[in-house]
C-alpha cells in the first residue's frame, strides 16, 4: 500500500475535459480496515451543488499480486483497475487489464509533482486509438 499512502487526505481539481467542459471535483482518501485498504470518495460540483460521483476501494490483491482499485459510480457502473507503480512518483491505472478478457477502455496516469500536487491524465479507447480525455492537476486541500 506504500505507493498509495500519499493520497491520504482531501484533494481538489479544476480542469477541462477534452470537450471543453469544466470539471470541478474533490477527492477524499482515507484508510480503512487496519490500513490494508484505502477508501476513496469523489465528489463533483455541478453549478452550486456537489454530488458524490464515485466511491472506491484501493488495496493489494493477494492472488493477482498487484495493487488494484474497484470503483462504483453513481450511475451503477463498476470499474476495476490494476494499479502499476512506475518509479517513485507515477502510477498507471488500466494499462494492464484487471480481467484479461475485458481490456480497459480507460487509462489513467497519475504523476506526483510534489507532496501537494499530482497530474492526472486520462485517455479513452476510441476504436484502435487512445484519445486524451483530460489532463489536470489535483491539489491537496488546505486544512
Amino acid at each position: 500500500m506504500a505507493p498509495l499512502e500519499r493520497f491520504i487526505g482531501e484533494w481538489e481539481v479544476d480542469g477541462k475535459w477534452a470537450s471543453g467542459e469544466s470539471l470541478h471535483a474533490r477527492g477524499v482518501y482515507e484508510w480503512g480496515l487496519g490500513k490494508k485498504i484505502m477508501k476513496a470518495h469523489t465528489f463533483v460540483r455541478d453549478g452550486d451543488k456537489e454530488y458524490q460521483r464515485y466511491e472506491g476501494v484501493l488495496a493489494w490483491h493477494p492472488e493477482k499480486k498487484c495493487l488494484f482499485e474497484i470503483s462504483f459510480a453513481v450511475d451503477g457502473a463498476v470499474s476495476e483497475f490494476v494499479i502499476e507503480p512506475e518509479g517513485k512518483d507515477t502510477l498507471h491505472l488500466g494499462r494492464v487489464p484487471f480481467n484479461p478478457d475485458r481490456p480497459a477502455k480507460v487509462r489513467q496516469v497519475i504523476k506526483f509533482l510534489d507532496k501537494d500536487h499530482f497530474q492526472w491524465v486520462v485517455s479513452i479507447k476510441d476504436s484502435e486509438d487512445w484519445k486524451p480525455l483530460i489532463d489536470a492537476t489535483w491539489k491537496r486541500k488546505e486544512k
